[in-house]
């Protein structure tokens, strides 16, 4: 008889968190296959939920809203993940209490939206129970007036909001029994508050299943057209989005009149619309089709220079189906990349055109570089890898 796990989740399919969503699904996807698992999840989302094995997963669904307008009245230290969940604690307590109380659970997973309110309760009613927490966009915070371009320095309670945030994670640390960090970076940031819960830390990478790419996998004839792959619908992306339309698409343009411009972000911004509305070079291709069969056809895959857009898993798409892609040294000081190697870095809209131009210009450079991320990508972010490290952890 396999082991019951008590699985946390506070899933709401926000455009700001869907990237985080996804990987708690599949890392919920994998645990399933060593634990039963009582999964705790808001009524409003996994309506459709189902598993191969009908009796590995109970839903238990907790009727509460998650309202934007509670996150105003948390302190300044809260970090942003967590504000707009700020109630969970009371939505899923009694539902809590009740589990662990029928349940002797020996495996708690906490994912990373519900980490500023659920591991005290679960601490006081399952005291040697193994706590395992996903750390995924811990300091997102702290990013806010990083992304919009304010030094940290520039506000005088940023200073105390770092301090704030130091301790809450050394705090998290002693709490917990596993805690997965998104990659060596992030572990770091980790170990070095406690060396003796450092060994707590493990990373467990952002990663993707390659079978969900088989059907692109055939070759195709690359065309002059490049791919805009993220979301434009929320504060980052917008900006990013428009400083790419104003400052590089038209050099671009410049010296490639032919090429076409890809958006396949499922919603786009009115103040982005109204910039290509005008231009026949630019498709929106929508939510219908999937965008996975315009990046394979496309000779260059742009992720924003912006942080706090979510393109991690972008990224190791656009490796997946062998596009080489174009982004930001902040955006992949996370991943395993090397520019000119497996990636071309871009910090400013000046490299964006360059970077562009190169891979639309130069096919076998383009081909190289896209055929070393596709190496990478299964040597370190293909599902079989991930899946290994998770259940060796638990």
């Amino acid at each position: 008889m396999r082991e019951r796990m008590l699985f946390l989740s506070a899933q709401n399919q926000s455009a700001e968190d869907l990237e985080g969503e996804m990987r708690t699904g599949s890392i919920l996807e994998i645990l399933l296959g060593k634990f039963d698992i009582d999964l705790l999840t808001y009524a409003s989302t996994h309506k459709d939920m189902s598993t191969n094995d009908g009796t590995a997963l109970t839903v238990h669904y907790i009727n509460g809203c998650i309202n934007s307008w509670r996150s105003m009245l948390r302190p300044l230290h809260i970090l942003r993940n967590f504000t707009n969940r700020s109630h969970a604690e009371k939505d899923m307590k009694s539902t809590i209490v009740e589990l662990c109380r029928s349940n002797n659970y020996r495996h708690v997973f906490i994912s990373h939206s519900l980490l500023g309110n659920c591991i005290d309760m679960v601490r006081n009613l399952l005291p040697e129970a193994s706590v395992i927490t996903d750390t995924y966009r811990f300091e997102s915070g702290l990013a806010v007036g990083k992304e919009i371009g304010k030094p940290s320095s520039s506000n005088p309670y940023y200073k105390l909001n770092e301090a704030l945030v130091r301790r809450n994670k050394r705090r998290l640390m002693n709490k917990t029994g596993v805690l997965l960090a998104t990659s060596e970076w992030d572990a770091l940031s980790f170990k070095s508050l406690s060396f003796a819960d450092a060994r707590k830390v493990h990373v467990v990478p952002h990663f993707i299943k390659m079978n969900e790419y088989d059907a692109f996998t055939e070759p195709v004839a690359k065309e002059n057209s490049m791919v805009l792959h993220w979301s434009m619908n929320t504060r980052q992306g917008i900006k990013a989005a428009q400083n790419f339309f104003k400052k590089s698409y038209p050099l671009i343009k410049e010296q490639v009149p032919d090429i076409k411009c890809y958006i396949t972000s499922h919603e786009v911004h009115t103040d982005v619309l109204s910039l290509v509305k005008d231009d026949v070079s630019v498709i929106i291709t929508g939510p219908l089709k999937p965008s996975a069969d315009y990046i394979r056809r496309a000779k260059a895959v742009l992720v924003p220079i912006l942080e706090g857009c979510e393109v991690s898993r972008n990224i190791l798409e656009s490796w997946a189906l062998k596009t080489p892609v174009v982004t930001s040294s902040i955006v992949c000081e996370r991943l395993n990349c090397e520019h000119n190697r497996n990636i071309l870095l871009a910090n400013t809209s000046v490299d964006v055109v360059a970077s562009v131009i190169t891979l639309l210009k130069n096919p076998e450079m383009a081909t190289i570089i896209a055929d070393r991320a596709h190496r990478t990508l299964l040597k370190d972010y293909e599902v079989n890898y991930v899946k290994n490290k998770i259940l060796s952890l638990v």
